[in-house]
């Protein structure tokens, strides 16, 4: 008599670790995908590549199990509802077909029976290994319908309040639900399962009923990668097209001190700088002079040295040498009589000359 009051199929529900556990893995798997999802944009000389058509997959599922014969008739009370829970893993073969393994937990339902004029509750809890074949069809770019086959090989206990009765044996399974592609890699399912005839003689048996959501990560499938239709044998160059750049000529002198080639400032040399830099067509011209004072062989070296010393920071500030065109005269051809000592100052000098300058347009050909 007491083995027929254990003839309810019913399995173990969740504690609540193991739910905040799938709870949490739900919802960090739903952020991460929310983080990677994007907008592809698709245009007419475009077309998209190929997506992997095999990858491993491993996610975890969370839902309600309904035990269609989960007490019997003369029952007190009966919860033939349950949490169940799961985690999945799987190698897509192609686009249609996959195979899959999953480790469910199908809940804990409980029963209560008057025996000798005594209420005894009795629970039962089921775990097991689902194996199944998945085919797959698409109804959009990232929406799926799913349905599998296999079979389930159970683990179930039955407790009561004198004993334990535990049993394990194969069953068969079916399935059918939804997918959705939410990311680069990962996918949300919804999903409902059919477990036939769980447990046996002992424990009791019972047809399993599971309607749950999950969510998995695939292994190396990403979205298309946009590519072009045109088929090249050559790189075609950017050709630029534009107006030709009309720089105007600039002069202006650099002044020195009595017997010396040493830069004051190299303020007034930053538009040269900038000028040679930005376009490599434009040139300079350096003469340099000097004052009367000494004799002309040295007037004449030193000149030359006053224009050296500006070819060399122009040089450092990545001016090219061949830009850069020099003449030095010393005394000669003096900008002011060298009656006064600020007339003499005057002559000391490097004239600068920006020539005008057009600067074509580059064109690179293919």
């Amino acid at each position: 008599m007491e083995e027929q009051m254990l003839y309810y199929r019913i399995v173990r529900n969740l504690n609540l670790t193991k739910q905040l556990t799938l709870l949490t893995f739900l919802c960090f798997g739903s952020a991460q995908a929310a983080e990677q999802s994007h907008h592809l944009e698709h245009d007419k000389s475009q077309t998209l590549s190929t997506l992997p058509e095999s990858y491993f997959y491993l996610g975890g599922e969370i839902g309600i199990n309904y035990y269609q014969h989960g007490c019997e008739s003369w029952s007190i009370s009966c919860d033939k509802n349950s949490t169940m829970s799961g985690f999945f893993a799987g190698y897509q073969l192609n686009n249609n077909l996959a195979l899959e393994a999953a480790y469910l937990d199908l809940g804990k339902a409980e029963a209560t029976y008057l025996e000798a004029s005594n209420k005894h509750i009795y629970q039962g809890s089921m775990t097991g290994i689902n194996l199944s074949a998945v085919g797959s069809i698409d109804l959009t770019a990232d929406l799926s319908l799913f349905a599998k086959a296999g079979l389930f090989n159970w683990y179930g206990e039955n407790k009561g309040p004198f004993s334990t009765i535990k049993a394990d044996d194969w069953s068969p399974s079916l399935g059918v639900g939804m997918s959705y592609q939410l990311s680069d890699s990962w996918q949300a399912r919804l999903q409902y399962e059919y477990f036939h005839h769980l447990g046996d003689d002992n424990i009791g048996g019972s047809n399993a009923h599971t309607t749950s959501i999950g969510i998995s990560y695939q292994f190396g499938r990403t979205r298309p990668v946009i590519i072009t239709n045109t088929v090249t044998n050559t790189v075609t160059k950017i050709v630029m097209e534009s107006a030709p750049i009309e720089l105007e000529e600039v002069t202006f002198p650099v002044l020195f001190d009595f017997d010396s080639s040493k830069l004051i400032s190299a303020d007034s040399l930053q538009m040269i700088v900038n000028r040679l830099t930005k376009y490599p067509q434009a040139t300079v011209l350096l003469r340099g002079y000097s004052d009367s004072q000494g004799s002309s062989d040295y007037n004449l070296a030193l000149s030359k040295r006053r224009t050296d010393s500006i070819t060399e920071y122009l040089v450092t500030q990545g001016v090219q040498q061949q830009q850069i065109t020099v003449e030095y005269y010393g005394e000669q051809y003096p900008a002011v009589d060298n009656i006064t000592e600020q007339h003499r100052h005057l002559n000391r000098r490097v004239q600068v000359l920006l020539p005008k300058t057009t600067i074509q347009p580059l064109k690179d050909h293919q």
